[in-house]
């Protein structure tokens, strides 16, 4: 065990190290740089995401370990007759809903669709394809998800008959990709129990068109990327 610890006072710090956050998430900086961001996983995808968010309204851990724990064994049940989920009520998801822009989601809860295209984006590139799939799902966490154990767990609930919940965020209602939120452990585990995930889909009533003062930014994130030009040329051509 410790011994009690001792105030250090430290009135003539340089300032040259730095340490800001709290038990869920934190940053180091060195000379008022950011050099290393952590974050407590233990919430999943939605923990990683939560605790980016600032202010009174941001969700809890324990609201988004609530979710996490939700979405691993959801209260939804298929219809014996068509194989339909219905959606959850959203106060179920109200932690998650929380950290989308504002504005109107429809929810649906189904089967992945096939054929299901697992996309894995990597850090300053744009992924495209051919839209010869259903749906292109694409992952926004680490891949492969880095706990095997969790996985391997997963794949024993899956194969038992229990049916966890992913969740996607699709830009528009006709729109051939998603972007997983949440899920990734989960969504790997369907894929070696060979099962087609429950995936619970949001999509903005009103689609959000591209902005220009996006483009800028996009240009910094995906240097040299044709599809940054191709994003102006629509929201030019939208708006013209």
């Amino acid at each position: 065990m410790p011994t009690d610890p001792v105030v250090c006072e430290v009135p003539d710090g340089l300032g040259l190290i730095e340490v800001t956050g709290n038990d869920w998430a934190s940053l180091l900086l060195i000379g008022g740089w950011p050099v290393v961001l952590e974050g407590s996983d233990c919430c999943g995808s939605i923990g990683w995401l939560a605790s980016r968010a600032t202010g009174p309204e941001a969700p809890t851990p324990a609201e988004a370990k609530a979710l996490t724990a939700w979405l691993a064994a959801p209260e939804l049940t298929a219809d014996p007759l068509t194989g339909n989920f219905p959606p959850p009520d959203p106060e179920r998801l109200r932690p998650l809903l929380q950290l989308l822009a504002p504005g109107r989601y429809t929810m649906t809860a189904a089967r992945a669709p096939q054929p299901l295209r697992v996309v894995h984006p990597r850090s300053g590139h744009i992924e495209s394809w051919y839209a010869d799939e259903e749906l292109a799902l694409l992952t926004t966490d680490h891949w492969p998800p880095p706990d095997r154990d969790a996985v391997r767990a997963y794949v024993r609930r899956i194969r038992a008959g229990e049916r966890p919940a992913l969740v996607a965020l699709s830009p528009a209602g006709d729109s051939l990709a998603a972007y997983l939120l949440d899920g990734h452990h989960k969504l790997e585990a369907y894929h070696q129990a060979e099962v087609p995930p429950l995936i619970i889909r949001l999509t903005p009533v009103d689609p959000a068109p591209f902005r220009l003062q996006d483009c800028e930014p996009a240009h910094e994130v995906f240097p040299g990327e044709p599809l940054i030009r191709t994003f102006r040329y629509i929201r030019e051509e939208r708006t013209a």
